[in-house]
């Protein structure tokens, strides 16, 4: 039976249950979304297991299913309730008695999905996931049991992980329903980020890759302003990760300190992560993006003065209401010029709930469509023209994983973010350590996005 696999589990994550207990039940988890989710499965996971609980390889070994969902555009919340039905379809034969669902798309439609989705058995929005263990006893006809918290388990690949410093947004972007689900703003104290990064650091990680949704504004709801700064030298004190990357910071706030700790520390990866939707100030304004194009190309130009060697990341949408040919040809402009080294770009979606919707000037699906292929064919060029800089240099890469078979290691250097960027390919990899970062000689490219390279020789 095909269907939604379930989110990877670590090495010896199988053995779940602490030494003085039994596994009282085994739990498939499908986690979908960003990796900001994926965080909030990792604690999940964590207090199930401090009570017992195990998590299984596949659905058929699975007593529980637990499916964390996204509900931040369209086809997030199609592919989750995709994955609903699907995890619950396992209940008809074998072993699975219950389904838990959590995360974005229950917390913005709880009602709606209560009404239409009577095979799912329990549902767990924000404010209900400390009872996660007691919803899993109940279902498995457990009684109660005392059980201290337990850390979150770390569902990344051994060599890297994601640190969550805050929740919410104070934004107020037309085109964003996140305010709406996650609300407000709410940082975690510098001293629990910091315990929370030392515990992730004892596990022996590479890189730690830190996440918010508005990680620019961290620490201004409690500190009266924001202290992102601050926090990165607190973090990078700690001993262990050599890579300390930041994702998704919003344009309007960054200030120059951040910019400067990025390209003074030399334990923050050059790479930074700036989500500017459009390059037009109609579209700026009309998205309420708290900037202007003037301001956003001096940013850019900030960026580039102050970081030395930086790769620069940024998402684009297309099909903005009002969108005309001359809003996405400035759009065009800044990717063919090269200001852009990696890019995501995404088609309007159009969220019930945000001011976005109801904008007159809707643009067609698939003109959008076809303004995202234009922008990232002209990309493509881009990313190739980096590539080939790269050719005949020796960079650091972290390796993640080993085929030993084929003797290839694959990695990813420091202007590659997991999951959204390229990767490294090194043949003869075989004998290398996933986790290290190591010296690797690149001698060519792999499909336009990824590089190729070799163990450079004595």
């Amino acid at each position: 039976m095909t269907g939604p696999v379930p989110t990877p589990t670590l090495d010896g994550m199988s053995s779940s249950a602490s030494p003085t207990s039994s596994v009282r039940g085994r739990i498939a988890l499908v986690s979908l979304g960003c990796a900001k989710n994926l965080v909030d499965s990792e604690g999940l996971v964590g207090e199930l297991r401090s009570a017992g609980f195990d998590l299984a390889e596949t659905l058929d070994e699975a007593d529980l299913a637990l499916v964390n969902t996204c509900g931040f555009i369209d086809p997030a919340k199609e592919e989750s309730i995709e994955a609903i039905v699907s995890v619950a379809r396992h209940k008809e034969f074998g072993r699975l008695r219950g389904l838990m669902v959590a995360g974005c798309l229950v917390e913005r439609y709880l009602d709606d999905l209560k009404r239409d989705m009577p095979e799912v058995d329990a549902w767990l929005a924000f404010r209900d996931y400390a009872r996660i263990v007691e919803e899993a006893e109940a279902l498995m006809g457990l009684p109660q049991v005392p059980h201290e918290a337990q850390d979150r388990v770390l569902l990344t690949p051994s060599p890297y992980a994601y640190l969550k410093i805050s929740e919410g947004c104070d934004q107020k972007c037309t085109f964003c329903a996140i305010p709406g689900i996650r609300g407000r703003l709410a940082s975690r104290t510098i001293e629990a980020n910091v315990e929370d990064a030392r515990r992730i650091a004892a596990q022996g990680v590479a890189e730690i890759n830190i996440v918010s949704q508005d990680t620019t504004a961290y620490g201004r709801d409690l500190y009266g302003k924001p202290r992102l700064a601050e926090l990165l030298r607190e973090l990078t004190a700690i001993e262990g990760p050599q890579w300390w990357r930041l994702l998704y910071l919003y344009p309007s706030i960054l200030r120059d300190d951040v910019l400067e700790e990025i390209a003074g520390n030399d334990r923050i990866v050059n790479y930074v992560d700036l989500p500017l939707q459009h390059m037009s100030n109609p579209m700026l304004q009309r998205m309420r993006r708290g900037i202007n194009a003037e301001r956003q190309h001096a940013l850019l130009e900030r960026i580039r003065d102050v970081v030395p060697d930086v790769a620069l990341r940024t998402t684009l949408i297309t099909g903005f209401p009002g969108e005309t040919e001359e809003d996405h040809a400035q759009n065009l402009a800044y990717v063919r010029d090269g200001w852009f080294d990696r890019l995501g770009v995404f088609p309007f979606s159009r969220e019930e709930g945000t001011p976005s919707h109801d904008l007159d000037g809707q643009v067609a699906a698939e003109l959008a469509a076809e303004r995202r292929a234009e922008l990232m064919e002209a990309q493509q060029a881009i990313h190739a023209a980096f590539n080939r800089e790269k050719i005949g240099h020796t960079v650091d890469v972290l390796i993640e994983e080993i085929d030993v078979l084929r003797g290839v290691a694959t990695g990813r250097t420091a202007w590659d973010a997991p999951d959204v960027d390229g990767r490294v390919h090194v043949a003869g990899g075989g004998d290398l350590d996933a986790g290290r970062i190591v010296p690797i000689e690149i001698t060519g490219i792999r499909d336009g996005y990824d590089l190729e390279g070799v163990e450079p020789t004595a």
